[in-house]
């Protein structure tokens, strides 16, 4: 069924209402619509299509691999192959990044429908977040090669691999709310986004290991660094997912992993709350 069949009731200003309990079980139909044309849309035109999904977290691995491991000589936790640890962390890191990303566009990318249709608007940008997760539930497969060239261990911890995701979704969807609700009244946010991303990916331990950062946490920068390094969400889940993924571990840092949970869920609160009272004016605005 196309979208528009699905957004059959004509728009007045401010009858859109984030879902409150319940609602989204009603508009399951709409919201797998809106997934299912995201996706297709990150493809269309292209002639590899889906194998981008692939290529660009594998060529960034070699990229940062030969950097990292042959030519800096770096050293990973556990003696983990650089490969597969920062592939591992590149590939979460990814659907974040391309999350938020999304997110943060989805609001004016859909003016049409939002001039013109009243449906709750919410979930167009919990459409992007789940086009993401889609995305990397693909790219997962980049694993199984590097299980069988290093003989990564198939241990029980991998049952936490869902909830590890679901961190960096609730995460990603806090923050894409309120950058969305954001963007539409101020348009540089869209540039800014991609900025904080990229500064973002080197405050967490995804090429270097994070013995490192202990190593040079002195003077004010390494300070600065070691906090900012600390209080980034991101950082526990990483660590987390390459415990789990790599080396066959349940994760080591448990306190970590709880920050960034609630710290998630605080954001997701944030972000409905900013994006109701914000989406009143959206038709108006974009």
């Amino acid at each position: 069924m196309a979208t528009k069949e699905i957004l059959a009731v004509p728009a007045t200003a401010g009858t859109a209402r984030v879902p409150q309990s319940g609602a989204f079980a009603r508009n399951r139909e709409l919201l797998a619509e809106l997934v299912r044309r995201d996706v297709q849309a990150r493809y269309r035109g292209s002639a590899l299509g889906v194998l981008w999904t692939l290529l660009n977290p594998l060529l960034f691995m070699l990229v940062y691999t030969v950097v990292f491991s042959v030519l800096l000589q770096t050293r990973y936790p556990g003696g983990v192959p650089a490969a597969a640890y920062i592939l591992t962390g590149l590939l979460v890191w990814n659907f974040y990044s391309q999350a938020v990303s999304f997110a943060t566009s989805s609001i004016l990318s859909n003016s049409g429908l939002v001039r013109k249709v009243a449906f709750p608007w919410v979930l167009l940008t919990i459409s992007s977040v789940t086009a993401a997760l889609v995305n990397y539930l693909i790219s997962l497969v980049l694993l199984i090669p590097i299980y069988i060239v290093f003989h990564l261990p198939v241990a029980l911890p991998l049952v936490l691999l869902p909830g590890l995701v679901l961190i960096p979704f609730v995460l990603a969807l806090g923050v894409g709310l309120l950058l969305a609700a954001g963007n539409v009244f101020f348009r540089d946010i869209e540039h800014l986004v991609q900025v904080g991303l990229l500064i973002w990916l080197y405050l967490s331990p995804i090429v270097y290991p994070p013995n490192l950062v202990a190593e040079h946490d002195h003077g004010l920068g390494g300070h600065i660094f070691s906090l900012f390094f600390r209080f980034n969400p991101m950082t526990w889940v990483i660590r987390a997912m390459e415990n789990v993924v790599t080396q066959g571990l349940w994760p080591v840092h448990w306190h970590g992993l709880l920050y960034s949970a609630f710290f998630a869920a605080a954001m997701l609160g944030l972000g409905v709350v900013v994006f109701q009272r914000a989406r009143r004016r959206f038709a108006e605005e974009v």
